[in-house]
């Protein structure tokens, strides 16, 4: 490969890292070749962030290992048989794989054979935009014309994208992904018609691959457009089987947008409604994802546009806060409120109060513990909530003796 352009490292500081010259200079020299590639070198022509560096080298994964190795660096064998080390130099961690062919494909995993041909490691590569080298020197290589695609904010599939597809169903939702993120124009015809030839094989990958990729499309700043060719060509129901529609995912976004927010989670909600425990399990969700989705389909209480904070306290000591906050952006992104950002400013700032009172006080003045100490303490919490939340410790004992 030829270098297509010079970039001058001293413009990008991640790329000056003391760690990352010196993996540099290990991996470089006698017969060897070694050069970051993929998503940090597709950002950095972006201008975005840069927050992994990941390389690739011509020398088999033992070879890399021993010279690491040799000048005191820690090697770590994160994925031998796919020829990927993690290089430890000086606290910081660097991937590094050998340059690969794909032998074998069932559309998840791929049998893999090493070679030291980088245009070879390029084509097996999902995107254009994601088959980028670049070495030590500020040397840019483009074996598969990424340079033109990053310039016109497109996502094209390297070579026939149907195959490149059936190689690994996920780079369907990274189609998507990386065009949410860095699309402005319309998305590749070719690589679109393909998505949904073969959406059907969506179907097979796992929970925490299809919400890995979802949660980052849904963070993306190019998402609306995005999503809606997702509905209507019917991928995003292959990805969310409860997927209920766009009508208030799209106004909800907008408004976030406005706000300089992101709560995936909410945005998850306005698509799937009241499915959260299913689609919990379907994307093999966390237990405390699961349980913020499921309260923000199952919304018990009404915002109203003229709430006082009384109100507002009550709920968000009832319901918390996040769920609160969620039921005010979604009423708020389709119903006029004029006092909007001063309730979603009451709503972040309230500090949450402590209920006074507990099991061991009212076992301390007199009461039988027991499961009839519960429903008091109960009862007791509902007139300090009522009250808002001004009866004292004193006050919560003396009104316990009338409850008995």
């Amino acid at each position: 490969m030829e270098v297509v352009k010079k970039l001058s490292l001293a413009d990008y500081p991640a790329f000056g890292e003391k760690s990352l010259v010196r993996l540099l200079s290990i991996l470089n020299g006698e017969g060897a070749t070694c050069r970051m590639v993929g998503g940090a070198v597709r950002d950095v022509l972006l201008g975005r962030e840069i927050i992994d560096i990941d390389l690739a080298c011509d020398l088999p994964p033992e070879k890399m290992t021993a010279r690491l190795e040799k000048a005191g660096a820690k090697v770590i064998p994160t994925g031998l048989k796919h020829g990927t080390i993690t290089a430890v130099i000086e606290r910081n961690t660097y991937e590094v794989t050998t340059l690969r062919r794909d032998v074998e494909t069932d559309g998840r995993h791929a049998k893999v054979a090493f070679t030291d041909d980088w245009r070879e490691d390029a084509l097996r590569r999902d995107f254009t935009i994601n088959a980028l080298y670049l070495d030590g020197d500020g040397g840019l290589y483009d074996p598969c014309g990424g340079l033109k695609d990053l310039a016109a904010r497109r996502v094209r599939f390297i070579g026939d994208a149907d195959r490149r597809i059936t190689e690994d169903a996920l780079r369907i939702l990274r189609f998507f992904r990386f065009a949410a993120q860095i699309g402005q124009g319309e998305l590749d015809p070719a690589g679109l018609e393909a998505c949904v030839r073969n959406k059907h094989l969506i179907d097979h990958l796992s929970g925490e691959r299809l919400a890995q990729e979802l949660f980052k499309t849904l963070a993306a700043e190019n998402l609306l457009p995005i999503i809606k060719v997702m509905a209507e060509s019917g991928i995003l129901r292959n990805i969310l089987p409860d997927f209920r529609g766009l009508d208030h995912f799209m106004a909800f976004v907008r408004l976030e947008q406005k706000l300089g927010r992101c709560d995936i989670l909410g945005r998850l909600s306005c698509l799937i409604g009241n499915r959260g425990a299913s689609t919990s399990r379907h994307l093999k969700l966390s237990n405390k994802q699961a349980n913020i989705l499921k309260r923000y389909g199952m919304q018990d209480f009404e915002i109203s546009p003229h709430m006082n904070k009384p109100d507002m306290r009550k709920i968000i000591y009832s319901f918390g806060r996040e769920v609160f906050i969620f039921a005010l952006l979604k009423k708020w992104a389709e119903t006029e409120i004029k006092d909007g950002p001063a309730l979603l400013n009451y709503a972040e700032q309230w500090p949450i109060p402590d209920f006074p009172l507990h099991g061991r006080d009212l076992i301390k003045a007199g009461l039988t513990a027991g499961p009839e100490l519960g429903e008091i303490l109960k009862k007791l919490e509902t007139e300090w909530i009522a009250s808002d939340f001004s009866l004292s410790k004193a006050d919560l004992l003396d009104m316990s003796a009338s409850i008995r």
